[in-house]
């Protein structure tokens, strides 16, 4: 089964801020959104996705992105 890229991304976002807690802070957001959106039961609001992708690609382009 293939993961949806939205968890994908919150799993790359989270190894970067320091894991998941720390995550749910920078994003304001509760634990059962979180809880659902890394299960892929639900998907994040696009303005949450698109903070995630920035967060991925301040780390990239500080070299400090989690290998794939």
């Amino acid at each position: 089964m293939v993961e949806p890229v939205q968890s994908h991304v919150l799993r790359r976002a989270a190894r970067v801020v320091g894991g998941y807690r720390a995550l749910q802070q920078l994003l304001n957001a509760s634990p059962e959104d979180m809880i659902s959106w890394i299960r892929g039961a639900a998907e994040p609001p696009v303005a949450t996705f698109a903070r995630l992708v920035e967060i991925l690609l301040d780390a990239a382009e500080l070299g400090r992105a989690p290998p794939v």
